[in-house]
């Protein structure tokens, strides 16, 4: 059996509840499409354990707290809070809570249904309340005695003292989705992550268009958003109590942390990556089904290993958006395919990587009878879902999480028995080991 920590009390302070309670006041329509909660991870399924399980009674609140910061404008209705899909001036900083299920559902509900293969009905992730702490215009400005930087950080910290788990995941969304998108997405991977850490969204001014994305446009809104990533990475690094800061970038969003993990190198070219990994405290990069194109991403490689302490990539065969993205947008192969061609350069940097794992999940599929296919695989199957769990929630490597080894050093797949792995590793008490101090 699964044995899951038992968490530490999270945000239970008055003045954490009295802001929150001051959110409900503050809620504003978020867009035309609702973010159901993602499949069960096989890792919950195939034990029959649920994610919450652990949880004590008096925590057991069906709203998740997710911090945020995003580059889009704020909304012009002073009533509400929302942002739009328009570039803003200033960087926007503050608090979503997110609702899980209608008011009818109840928390031994949710429980049910997050360990469940299949659901009667979806599990709608809504926003709750939204507390924006105010605007800024760099997140590279010194955190004041007072303003919102200032309070982000002073909140920020005191989630992480207080959960079971002191790390901090930020999640940066793909091409085509809104401000709403974005907090859910970073509330459901916290979700089937136990609830014992604390999450961030980075949310870039991307349209809900494809075209927008295909004409470039939106490439050039990401690529302009990324000096903010990078700023908010170094605020973090000098001010948070964050023992290590993951992230997971989805699509085109690995465009945005690829670019600003690199100008994080370029700011301090003198340090060794030693250096650059203890001042940075980057647990994982994980890159989700990403559009970025290889030749840009590889030779990035040596900074991202030099700042983190893994570098994750996955990868369909099958992954038609990003087939439609070579076509149609050219510039070669993206990270989230695999194929050949490799130039000697880039062979080079791969066979050279220490820290990089690139898991396909094409591999095997002949022997397991069915493919893992699409752009959403990541979130959308179950076997996908459990490895991103654990490569940030554990410092497992790839044969530890239940993972077959392929023809190259770096490569992994997931194979026919991995269910029993799975079972193999809750029986021997391996799903959630003690983060590294």
């Amino acid at each position: 059996m699964i044995q899951p920590r038992i968490r530490h009390p999270h945000c239970q302070r008055a003045g954490s509840l009295c802001l929150l309670g001051m959110m409900l006041l503050l809620t504003g329509c978020q867009g035309p499409r609702i973010v159901p909660l993602m499949p069960t991870p096989a890792l919950y399924s195939e034990v029959g354990v649920s994610p919450l399980d652990h949880i004590p009674e008096a925590e057991q609140w069906k709203p998740r707290k997710v911090y945020y910061a995003t580059t889009r404008a704020r909304a012009s209705d002073l009533q509400t809070i929302n942002y739009t899909n328009t570039p803003g001036e200033r960087i926007s900083v503050g608090l979503a809570l997110i609702g899980f299920g209608n008011d009818t559902m109840s928390w031994s509900d949710l429980q049910e249904v997050s360990k469940e293969t299949e659901r009667l009905e979806p599990v709608d992730l809504s926003i709750a309340g939204l507390l924006e702490a105010g605007t800024v215009t760099s997140l590279r400005d010194e955190v004041a005695a007072s303003g919102p930087v200032a309070w982000l950080v002073n909140d920020l910290n005191q989630s992480i003292r207080t959960s079971r788990d002191q790390d901090l995941l930020i999640y940066v969304h793909g091409a085509k989705v809104n401000f709403y998108n974005a907090c859910a997405f970073a509330a459901q991977l916290d979700h089937f992550m136990g609830r014992d850490m604390t999450s961030m969204a980075f949310s870039w001014p991307t349209r809900q268009n494809i075209f927008a994305y295909v004409s470039g446009a939106d490439v050039k809104r990401g690529y302009g958003a990324a000096e903010d990533l990078s700023s908010l990475l170094e605020l973090l690094a000098a001010y948070s109590e964050a023992r290590r800061i993951h992230l997971v970038a989805w699509s085109a969003g690995s465009r945005v942390v690829t670019t600003a993990i690199s100008d994080l190198r370029q700011r301090y070219p003198d340090l060794s990556p030693e250096e650059l990994s203890a001042r940075f405290r980057i647990g994982t990069f994980y890159f989700a089904a990403s559009e970025i194109h290889r030749k840009e991403f590889i030779p990035r490689i040596p900074d991202l290993e030099a700042v983190s302490q893994r570098v994750v990539v996955t990868a369909s065969s099958n992954d038609a958006a990003l087939k439609h993205a070579r076509l149609f947008m050219g510039g070669g192969t993206r990270i989230g395919q695999l194929a050949g061609g490799l130039s000697d350069a880039e062979r080079e940097i791969l066979m050279n990587a220490e820290r990089l794992e690139v898991i396909d999940l094409s591999l095997g599929s002949e022997e397991r009878g069915f493919d893992i296919t699409g752009h959403r695989y990541w979130f959308d199957h179950p076997w996908a879902s459990t490895d991103l769990i654990l490569a940030i929630r554990t410092d497992q490597d790839p044969a530890q999480r239940g993972q077959a080894k392929g023809p190259w050093h770096i490569l992994w797949g997931l194979p026919t028995d991995y269910p029993d792995r799975l079972r193999n590793m809750a029986e021997e008490d391996r799903v959630f080991r003690e983060p590294p101090k």
